[in-house]
C-alpha cells in the first residue's frame, strides 16, 4: 500500500514538473491561464528592438490596451506628436501569433515569443525585412 501510494505521489510530481517545464512559447514558463486571459491587459513597452538596436526611445508605442473584446488601442508617438491608434486583434489557429487588423484594413502579424500574466514578448517581420522584437510588462 505504501509502495503504491509512494509511486502515484512520484508520477503526479514527475508529471507537474514537465508539464511546468512546457510551453508553447521560445520563453516563459506553461500557464494554466488562458491564453487570452494572459494577452487581455494594459501593457507597458519595456524594450522595443529593430534587428538588435534598441528603439525604444523613439517612442513608436508606449502603452497598449488588449480588451477582451478583441479591440485595442496602441498609444505612442509619430515625429514627437503624441498617436492613438484603434485596432482589432485575433489569435491564429494555433495561438502562436496575434493577428491585428489596423484602422486601414492592413494585417499585421506578430508571433508571440513570451506571454505570461504580467510581461510578454512579440517579434514581428517588417515588409523590409526588419526584425521588431517588443517587450511589453503590465502597469
Amino acid at each position: 500500500m505504501t509502495q503504491r501510494i509512494l509511486s502515484h505521489f512520484l508520477l503526479f510530481t514527475l508529471s507537474f514538473f514537465f508539464l511546468a517545464s512546457c510551453s508553447k512559447y521560445e520563453e516563459g514558463n506553461a500557464s494554466l491561464a488562458s491564453k487570452k486571459s494572459r494577452l487581455v491587459n494594459h501593457w507597458r513597452t519595456q524594450q522595443i528592438t529593430s534587428n538588435g538596436t534598441d528603439i525604444t526611445s523613439l517612442n513608436i508605442i508606449t502603452d497598449i490596451i488588449i480588451r477582451d473584446n478583441n479591440t485595442m488601442t496602441i498609444n505612442g508617438a509619430f515625429w514627437g506628436v503624441p498617436t492613438t491608434a484603434e485596432a482589432k486583434w485575433v489569435f491564429n489557429a494555433k495561438k502562436t501569433n496575434v493577428l491585428i487588423t489596423n484602422s486601414d484594413g492592413s494585417l499585421d502579424d506578430y508571433a508571440i515569443v513570451m506571454l505570461q500574466k504580467d510581461e510578454a514578448k512579440f517579434r514581428r517581420i517588417d515588409d523590409d525585412g526588419n526584425v521588431i522584437l517588443y517587450h511589453f510588462v503590465t502597469y
